[in-house]
């Protein structure tokens, strides 16, 4: 399970084909093979519910209004995206997940962590002396194309990873980081690795939110070195601030990525919001993206970099709600996680609904799975059966069969109530 947990992490974008148009990957496959390893029952209640959010309201828009200009294609293969999304995503469910299995997927995902970092790493200080050896390391399995680090205007590259962009590479690493630190796995390797990994992607999204997740960490966990890790978050902030407040002043610069992900949408989600209350039909983004000219560098984007702007784009007024409802679930976690000193339940909602900052493919298979891993790999409900010699918890197991309802006590019987053992003749 180690291994599989790895690999799939490692190989999320190594690309082995096309159907149509869309891309598929080894992340695809070894994804499906891992849920179905460690699942122990599919969560039917979570599924039929996803599926009515991920369906109903477009399949209506679909249905009132057809879209003619992408063709039924391109609709159909981005509802089966989103009814696979949905699938995996309930999943997630407590109980879904075989407790066993969780030490296994955890080693996994440091080793994954190790080895994404240290590519990472060495992307960077081989491409500050002008060469692009280790990027793109699988080649024209690349999925969907070989990342350019532009060397020639960067003297000191971002890393991509094995990944497409940096940006994904960031949450890959976020992902992996919060994972472990929720079960306060290896915390002072996880660290290291992270903010390592991190700078050398330098991604201003996952700097800004692991920066808001380590104070999480450190003010909900029950650390005795607090004041010596908000001196360490502090000195890693003031190196990355003059970076971060370079990439923050872009913001309202057209053709920066930044004003490209925030900033240039704007537009298509008002319309959205006015022409079609209910979203637009699904396949129909990368055409009408294309239509506003949005400039993404030098070209026009066909894109929306942004998980919440898709869901606003395809769902209308009730993407805005579900939107408003992801930030408040992420908020009120934080707050039973200050109030109970649980690290995971603070963090994994936090962390989760961030992340649809990083990438607008929020229905990718890739994307998806990487969240499963994330709450696949907290603490699973455990079930001991009362007074199972060899459990940890037999004693508090064996106390509490004794209250269970139904269950004759001895003081509740007169005739044990004062009456002498018999005496053996």
């Amino acid at each position: 399970m180690s291994l599989l947990t790895t690999a799939f992490v490692l190989l999320e974008h190594f690309q082995v084909g096309k159907v149509g148009d869309y891309p598929i990957t080894m992340g695809l496959f070894l994804g499906i093979v891992l849920v179905i390893s460690v699942s122990t029952t599919l969560a039917m209640s979570n599924v039929v519910i996803a599926l009515g959010i991920a369906v109903v309201p477009n399949a209506l828009v679909q249905i009132a209004a057809p879209s003619t200009r992408e063709g039924s294609s391109s609709f159909f293969q981005t509802l089966a995206l989103f009814v696979f999304a949905a699938v995996v995503i309930g999943q997630c469910r407590r109980g879904t997940i075989r407790p066993a299995a969780v030490p296994a997927m955890l080693r996994g995902a440091f080793f994954a962590l190790v080895i994404v970092v240290a590519l990472c790493v060495l992307q960077v200080a081989t491409g500050a002396r002008g060469s692009v050896q280790w990027f793109n390391p699988f080649g024209e399995h690349q999925y969907l194309y070989e990342y350019d680090p532009h060397l020639e205007f960067n003297p000191i590259p971002r890393a991509a990873g094995f990944y497409l962009e940096p940006s994904y590479a960031a949450f890959v690493i976020g992902s992996l980081a919060v994972a472990l630190l929720a079960q306060g796995y290896r915390k002072a390797p996880v660290w290291v690795l992270a903010g390592a990994g991190l700078l050398a992607v330098r991604s201003a999204t996952g700097l800004i939110l692991f920066g808001v997740v380590a104070l999480m960490v450190i003010f909900v966990g029950k650390s005795r070195l607090k004041v010596v890790a908000l001196i360490v978050l502090a000195v890693l902030t003031s190196l990355a601030l003059p970076y971060l407040s370079g990439r923050l002043d872009s913001t309202f610069t057209t053709g920066s990525s930044a004003y490209y992900r925030l900033i240039g949408p704007l537009q298509i989600l008002g319309d959205t919001l006015v022409h079609f209350p209910l979203g637009h039909p699904y396949g129909s983004l990368r055409n009408t993206v294309a239509d506003y000219g949005i400039l993404n560098g030098a070209a026009a984007g066909d894109s929306l970099d942004n998980g919440f702007y898709v869901i606003v784009f395809y769902f209308g007024w009730l993407g805005l709600i579900a939107s408003i409802a992801l930030a408040s679930w992420a908020l009120v976690g934080l707050a039973l996680g200050l109030r109970t000193g649980s690290v995971a339940q603070a963090v994994l909602p936090f962390w989760a609904v961030g992340s649809l900052l990083f990438s607008g493919g929020i229905m990718l298979p890739e994307y998806v799975f990487t969240l499963w891993l994330v709450f696949a790999t907290r603490h699973q409900r455990r079930f001991v059966i009362p007074g199972e010699s060899g459990s940890a918890l037999a004693p508090e197991a064996v106390d509490h069969h004794r209250d269970v309802p139904g269950r004759r006590r001895p003081a509740a019987d007169g005739r044990f109530v004062g009456d002498p053992a018999p005496r053996i003749g």
